[in-house]
């Protein structure tokens, strides 16, 4: 029996370092043709550019981690079914369920790592994707500035160029958010042309906006002023306080989400908090569905276990995408819809294990011809 457990973790552990390598590639690679634009064309220095790629991995980390589990245990079972290894295994007393415990072994670990990136991960990346960002304004001012796209300088400072220029120094048509510090109604500014000024040493990047006008709706006192200008600067401070801390749920850890679950801070922070723990849990429901299903494979080559993990995935994001539409309506149907998928998956695999002791299992005709059974 251990033998056959060292086996299949084995047998796991390409296919799921290649699935992790190759979902993380698919889902960062729209996100090359900007990092090598910051490298080549705006002159950042490619340690930032690394920096920022690292940041960037964790909030995929929680999705990709269950699938390439998913398609692991999938590819590891569909080759042992397709030799007539299952076969061998079956008549030595190792049938699914003494193929569960390998699985399990490997579903606690993959779970150990998502549940470490939604501890800590997604926070962290977070965090450190506002210093590289602010750090890149810094030594590259303008860097950040996209054309016809909003550009978060800082939390409080949100930037909107119509047009930059090819070194990314120089923009028009610009429009800036300011929203002060203390709950203030927010500034508006409108400027025909605006260019960034590197940063001094005090860290504070200047943003010399010209031929413009600032707009402030002041609810308060039922005023709406407006002020023209032919010259401002923007002196916009990079590192605030606010990177390190703030109530936004993206930021914070599980323990802070937990905190403000129990001071029943709003629905927001329910939701992400129940969102995390069940994309983690998604490890060992993937992993334990994928045993039937793999062993059921008859059909050579990836594709059948490409189809099935993209399949599942599919189906678990809209369920994800359904509690997130409830958020504001039902609190307790928002929390049913996250973990409705980790729910109906135990059960099935629980349902399949038992069955396969007992008799033979048939799976739904639908799985069968994804599978390629014949």
């Amino acid at each position: 029996m251990k033998i056959a457990r060292k086996y299949l973790l084995a047998e796991m552990s390409g296919p799921f370092l290649l699935g992790l390598a190759s979902f993380s590639l698919v889902v960062l690679l729209q996100r090359f043709s900007r990092l090598s634009d910051l490298v080549i064309a705006r002159g950042v220095p490619p340690n930032l550019v690394g920096r920022l790629l690292l940041a960037l991995f964790p909030p995929f980390l929680e999705i990709t981690i269950p699938a390439s589990l998913l398609l692991a245990v999938l590819l590891a079972l569909g080759r042992l079914s397709t030799d007539s290894e299952t076969t061998a295994l079956a008549a030595a007393g190792v049938g699914m369920r003494g193929v569960a415990g390998p699985v399990l072994i490997a579903g606690g670990i993959a779970f150990s790592a998502a549940l470490l990136v939604a501890w800590e991960g997604i926070p962290w990346g977070h965090h450190e994707t506002q210093r590289v960002l602010s750090r890149i304004v810094a030594e590259r001012a303008g860097a950040g500035a996209t054309e016809h796209v909003f550009r978060e300088i800082t939390p409080e400072v949100l930037v909107y160029p119509d047009r930059v220029s090819g070194d990314g120094q120089r923009m028009s048509g610009v429009f800036l958010s300011f929203r002060p510090s203390g709950g203030e109604e927010p500034l508006f500014v409108f400027a025909r042309e605006g260019r960034f000024a590197p940063a001094d040493e005090s860290g504070v990047v200047t943003l010399e906006l010209s031929d413009g006008e600032i707009h402030h709706d002041d609810r308060a006192r039922r005023l709406y002023r407006v002020a023209s200008f032919g010259r401002m600067d923007f002196r916009v401070p990079l590192e605030v306080p606010s990177f390190l801390g703030g109530d936004d749920p993206r930021w914070m850890s599980l323990p802070d989400l937990a905190r403000k679950v129990e001071a029943s801070a709003g629905t927001t922070y329910r939701y992400h908090f129940h969102r995390r723990l069940s994309l983690a849990v998604s490890c060992l429901s993937f992993g334990l569905l994928a045993i039937p299903l793999g062993m059921a494979q008859r059909a050579r080559g990836k594709s059948s276990a490409f189809g099935v993990t993209l399949a599942l995935i599919v189906v678990y994001y809209v369920f994800l995408a359904a509690g997130g539409a409830m958020e504001r309506h039902s609190s307790r149907g928002m929390v049913a819809l996250l973990w409705a998928p980790n729910l109906l998956g135990f059960a099935l695999a629980g349902y399949l294990l038992w069955r396969s002791e007992t008799r033979l299992t048939a799976l739904p005709g639908p799985l069968q011809a994804l599978l390629g059974r014949r």
